[in-house]
Parts: structure tokens; sequence; C-alpha cells
């Protein structure tokens, strides 16, 4: 299906999250953009019935959800990466991810019935190929075998402590696998955490980024985590 956009009508929030994807140096074209702006209309209707996102974060969507869920594109470095989003909630950061990029193979790890309903919901609305919704809590998944080492990367955003991601990188990454965990401030404390335990994790290595955009409000991190 093509998409037909007219930029003079469209949400002026989309527009400007076209300005602030150039500066982090991406370029989304306009069926990219019709896309978001479809992913965000039906946000805003779903909030209404279910609990998606926070009532403030609601009138944010662009800034706080769409450009905070790109900021990891740099890390990505296989452009048909297999992902899997831990707590993936209302999509975050997996389905911003696969608009940017379309090559991506995206799984999206979620237990909450309603929030699982809308996600399958929005996939279909937006036709993306190669994303799958994973009804399921990641305790249950890590006792079957036909997920072990599975992607090439396993990404959260906020939704579990980096030592938690750690164990679950044992299981589900393959022996070069990326952890990608989108923090805030207070990230140092959680990698010392890590650092201090000495076991034998996977994941042992980890990089700090410090996003540094206009967008972002509330300091943030990025961890990258290296076997």
């Amino acid at each position: 299906m093509l998409f037909f956009v007219n930029l003079k009508k469209m949400d002026p929030d989309i527009l400007w999250l076209k300005q602030q994807a150039l500066k982090m140096n991406f370029c989304l074209d306009d069926e990219q953009l019709e896309k978001f702006d479809r992913f965000k209309q039906e946000l805003l209707a779903w909030n209404q019935k279910i609990n998606l996102i926070s009532e403030n974060s609601a009138r944010e969507i662009v800034a706080r959800h769409f450009l905070d869920s790109l900021t990891p594109l740099p890390f990505i470095e296989k452009s048909n990466a297999k992902i899997l989003d831990v707590g993936s909630g209302a999509g975050f950061p997996g389905l911003p991810l696969k608009i940017a990029n379309p090559l991506l193979a995206i799984y999206l790890l979620e237990s909450n019935r309603k929030k699982v309903s809308f996600l399958k919901h929005v996939i279909r609305q937006l036709k993306l190929d190669h994303v799958w919704v994973v009804h399921d809590r990641i305790e249950n998944l890590m006792r079957k075998n036909s997920w072990s080492e599975t992607f090439d990367i396993l990404i959260s955003r906020a939704a579990f402590a980096l030592s938690d991601l750690q164990v679950f990188c044992d299981f589900f990454l393959k022996a070069d696998g990326t952890l990608v965990a989108l923090k805030g401030p207070r990230a140092q404390e959680e990698i010392q955490k890590c650092l201090a335990l000495k076991n034998h994790r996977k994941i042992h290595q980890f990089f700090q980024y410090d996003i540094e955009l206009d967008f972002s409000g509330k300091p943030r991190k990025i961890i990258i985590g290296k076997p």
C-alpha cells in the first residue's frame, strides 16, 4: 500500500519529527512520516480506553516516545538485525525503530493483554512486515529452547533493571549479540551493580552514552552491552 502525503496538512508535530530526525543524522521520507502520524492518532484514540501512556506524555508523544525510541538507531550495526523488544508496552522503542528502518525484524514482548491488542492493531493499520507480537512473560519464554540464542539485539526502554537484562541476554542473544538499554540519569549506578556481581554473564562490557538533544527533557542515557 502506498501512502500519499500532503505535508501542508500533516500534523505540525510530525513535521517537527522530521526536522529533529535530521538533526540525529537520518531522514524520514513521506511514507515513514505518514506511518508516524497514523501511529500517533491510534495512540491518542486507544489511550482514552486503556492506559498506554500517561496523560502528560500523551501531549508529548513525538518527543518523549517517538524520538526517544529512535536514539538507538546509530548503535544498531546490522541493518536487518533480529531484535527482541522486552516489555514493549505501547510499542516503544520497537515500532519507531521498525518504521525508521523497515529491514529490521522486530519481536515485541508484552504480557498485558490490552496492550497486546493495541500492538496487533497498530501493526495491521501501518501494514508493517516482519513485526511480531509475543504475548507472554519473559520468564515463560526462557523455559523454551526455541527462543535460546535467537536474537542479534535485546532492547528495552526503562522496563527492567540492567542486571535483569543482563540475565535475559544470556538466554536470548546470539554469541555476538548486543544489549541496548534506554535509561534515565542514574544509569551509572545500574552499571556498577552489574560489574560488582563479578559473574560470567554473556554481556559483561558496558558503554554509556548521553542523549543530548533538545527534545530529551530529563537527562537520558543509552547503555550498550557487549560480550
